[in-house]
């Protein structure tokens, strides 16, 4: 059973959506080097200041989280920030198109109290993989500001009925409008009034919660509550730090959208690509994509080979499009041994435990050093046409049922295994971990 409670969130003191989309900022994990130093230009305010951003974390110096934390203190201290007098959850709606379509995703910021991954008393599951590295450099910035300043994106099955609550509270004006990026609207509605915050913590108090994005942090949010339990006083589930700050999204809702997460790599891994599809055609038949004389985009067409079978697609130079569809035999190899049903039918899986592990060497703790990854399939064949990488694995998305039944397995599927879009914008409510 979840326990959810609402919280004094700090926001921004800072009147015009121009100005609050200037102090707005991606997840720290997504910015680049380049889009660092935008955000820094963007305004002195910008939330990048608190979060630091992840182009190397391993870059990151002592100075950088003390300089947060006076950041933090000092933007509190002048009123850039202010903590909202009275508990609250914050209703969260982000608006934007994909492929020619309109949605809308909706949910809530709250507090939830820590539990351990797969404890099913606590109601939190896990479906990725995750790194040392991303984990105690958040720790540390955790340890110098006592905040949570993004939120964890979860998901619930929504059998109480949020969403009908939720509806009638996004039928009046938002308290906050922020167009960041520019192509996605994001609408925050505070309530406070106890009787609505009842109703909504009544009717998700029984759901067990997914994590969708934020793996890193959650587990970061433990650690720091082990930390803290060495010389707090008072019982489990009374302490600030017993709590992290979190969306909470239906399953059911019609904005949830998944991308893929697309594997590119250097061109020490690919020295013969006519060999490595002699060495695919074993685990499979390999096929070519042959223009859209068929009527079917790039994505189309690997979605459709998809539906019969895992199907992973293969390029090399940006221009010819190959697609292993993998055979069903596949699943009877001793390298799928250790892992359920529920993964052998995931793509992502496959191309972990029977290529890129197998062919390259590649494991779960080489990844993030091994492999690039995007969402966006034109940024892979860019990069592929101008020589920075020699091939790009292309996946086809992750479906909610599939992490639903990997996640209820308590396994893990390998990391960056679903991309959720839009990411939750960072710099919209943060949360003091010393009082409540």
């Amino acid at each position: 059973m979840a326990k959810i409670i609402p919280f004094r969130g700090i926001r921004y003191n800072l009147s015009g959506a121009n100005r609050l989309a200037r102090v707005m900022a991606p997840p720290y994990d997504v910015i680049s080097t380049e889009q660092k130093g935008q955000l820094k230009a963007a305004d002195p305010h910008n939330v990048i200041r608190l979060i630091i951003g992840n182009p190397s974390y391993e870059a990151h110096k002592p100075s950088d989280y003390l300089a947060a934390k006076k950041f933090f203190d000092d933007w509190r201290g002048k009123g850039v920030l202010k903590r909202d007098e009275e508990p609250s959850l914050y209703i969260y709606q982000q608006a934007f198109a994909l492929r020619g379509k309109n949605f809308h995703r909706t949910g809530f910021i709250a507090l939830s109290q820590l539990t351990p991954f797969g404890n099913r008393k606590g109601g939190i599951l896990a479906h990725e993989h995750t790194l040392s590295g991303p984990k105690a450099d958040r720790l540390k910035l955790m340890k110098a500001c006592h905040a949570n300043f993004s939120s964890i994106f979860s998901l619930y099955p929504d059998k109480g009925g949020v969403g009908e609550v939720l509806k009638k509270i996004t039928g009046r004006k938002a308290d906050m409008s922020v167009g960041y990026p520019k192509d996605v609207h994001n609408q925050v509605w505070r309530v406070s009034d106890p009787k609505a915050v009842k109703e909504i913590q009544g009717r998700i108090k029984n759901a067990t919660l997914f994590i969708a994005d934020g793996h890193h942090r959650y587990e970061t949010a433990l650690a720091y509550q082990d930390l803290c339990s060495q010389w707090a006083k008072g019982h489990l589930g009374s302490r600030p730090f017993d709590y992290v700050q979190m969306m909470f999204v239906a399953m059911e809702d019609p904005g949830l959208v998944i991308l893929p997460t697309h594997r590119m790599l250097p061109k020490r891994h690919v020295s013969s690509p006519s060999l490595l599809l002699s060495r695919l055609s074993s685990l499979g038949e390999v096929h070519e994509y042959k223009g859209n004389s068929n009527g079917l985009a790039p994505w189309q067409w690997m979605e459709k080979l998809g539906k019969k079978e895992p199907t992973i697609g293969l390029s090399f130079d940006g221009k010819k499009l190959y697609a292993l569809q993998f055979s069903k035999s596949v699943v009877k190899s001793p390298l799928l041994k250790d892992v359920s049903d529920a993964q052998k039918k995931l793509d992502v899986t496959l191309l972990h435990r029977l290529i890129l592990e197998p062919f390259f060497g590649i494991t779960k703790e080489k990844v993030e050093h091994e492999i690039a990854f995007t969402s966006k399939a034109e940024e892979a064949v860019e990069r592929l046409r101008t020589g920075e990488f020699a091939a790009t694995f292309f996946l086809n998305p992750t479906r909610i049922e599939q992490l639903r039944e990997v996640a209820l397995k308590q396994e893990r599927m390998p990391q960056k295994s679903t991309y959720f879009y839009p990411k939750l914008v960072t710099g919209l409510v943060f949360n003091d971990l010393d009082s409540f």
